[in-house]
């Protein structure tokens, strides 16, 4: 187990599960929401921590409520908050994101309105206690400063550098770091076609080199050695793509530690990331067989409901709509108690209705609202759900 110390943002996310991203002045509505903690290195240490480290976040926080959230979160991850530096004015970090159900990929709009951490109070930090540091290729008004003195006070300690996005100035701290991933994102932007081109274009023969470029797999570089390129894991169903980016990072840094040579540390990091956008979320990452299918569509019909519980022991109502499938938590907003508690679900399928079996609430299969009964505009929970070519169909 080693000591990880990452240096970036901790944000709030607002997650909204959709049949698709919507378009300019389009009204729709989401199929599921949830909040979850979010940021590149917050996400990377969580997975570094499923991988058995001890890992701490230098970040600041606000002094609002979602804060509070916030912190509370990153301890549920096992992630230390020792380091975190707190600012009376400004919100805390939050992105708002819109996950396609169809095919995993996922729209981000970021507020920010917080300073980030300042190079004194980083300063104060015992650096010399980690056995990595991993900083997020941001806050350039104090970035130069911390990776200055992490080169001059560390002895044997890798620095990692994540360039996802281009910023002023930050080329010139690339000499710096021992090992740095650069995202698609970036050398899209310097004008690059392919991670091999830009890795090329770099003269850092005493560093590790990565570029990830998304379904057209990695490139990297061997301290003083030539670009490889490895092509990306081929899935079945993607899930999720969130995060994705952040568990190939921790996976990388992982196996780094192990002192796993960088083309296998860069092959265990890219099967890593493929099992992770085959699940939601970034909890149970390690688990075997998560990605199990509920069911095939060839055993629903539009005319009886099927009652089903998943990996997380939810009892979950599934239903042929159209040429989809609906799904709905098994809980009838009312009395908070099974739709099939006292019979069966009834099911109209002229009217497109279903009926709890308590007391005669009627809701639309469709949204999951009830147009009639004791629960009158209130609605199911539904439950987003991802179907394949075979016709499998998954938790999205």
């Amino acid at each position: 187990m080693a000591k990880i110390l990452g240096i970036g943002n901790a944000v709030l996310d607002t997650i909204l599960t959709v049949e698709h991203h919507p378009e300019a002045n389009e009204e729709m509505r989401a199929l599921d929401k949830h909040t979850a903690t979010g940021g590149n290195v917050n996400n990377s240490l969580y997975v570094l921590n499923q991988l058995g480290h001890e890992t701490s976040i230098c970040t600041t926080f606000a002094a609002d409520a979602e804060a509070k959230q916030l912190q509370t979160d990153l301890h549920k991850r096992g992630i230390s908050t020792e380091h975190t530096q707190t600012f009376i004015k400004g919100r805390t970090p939050s992105s708002y994101i819109t996950l396609n159900v169809q095919n995993g990929d996922r729209t981000i709009v970021h507020y920010r309105d917080l300073p980030e951490v300042s190079f004194d109070f980083f300063a104060k930090i015992e650096i010399e206690d980690y056995d990595w540091l991993h900083f997020e290729g941001r806050n350039l008004t104090h970035l130069p400063g911390m990776l200055n003195i992490s080169k001059t006070f560390l002895t044997h300690q890798p620095i990692s550098l994540e360039v996802e996005k281009p910023r002023d100035g930050i080329e010139a701290l690339f000499a710096q770091a021992n090992l740095i991933i650069f995202s698609h994102h970036y050398a899209k932007a310097k004008g690059f076609d392919n991670g091999a081109d830009l890795l090329a274009s770099l003269n850092l023969a005493q560093t590790n080199l990565v570029c990830t470029w998304g379904e057209q797999g990695v490139w990297y570089q061997q301290a003083g050695g030539s670009t490889e390129h490895l092509a990306a894991v081929k899935v079945s169903t993607v899930i999720d793509t969130l995060g994705a980016g952040d568990t190939f990072n921790a996976g990388l840094i992982h196996a780094l530690l192990e002192k796993q040579p960088l083309a296998d540390a860069v092959r265990y990091a890219n099967e890593l990331a493929a099992k992770k956008i085959q699940q939601p979320g970034l909890d149970n990452l390690l688990a075997e067989n998560q990605n199990k299918p509920l069911i095939n569509i060839k055993q629903l019909t539009n005319t009886r409901t099927t009652v089903i519980d998943d990996q997380n022991g939810r009892s979950l109502v599934l239903i042929k709509y159209e040429e989809g499938v609906r799904c709905y938590i098994n809980n009838c907003p009312h009395q908070d108690v099974p739709l099939n508690e006292a019979y069966k679900i009834d099911v109209n399928p002229f009217e497109k209705t279903l009926k709890c079996s308590v007391h005669d609430a009627f809701f639309n299969i469709d949204d999951g609202v009830c147009i009639d009964g004791p629960c009158w505009d209130e609605a199911l929970q539904s439950v987003a759900v991802k179907i394949d070519e075979q016709g499998d169909i998954y938790l999205a």
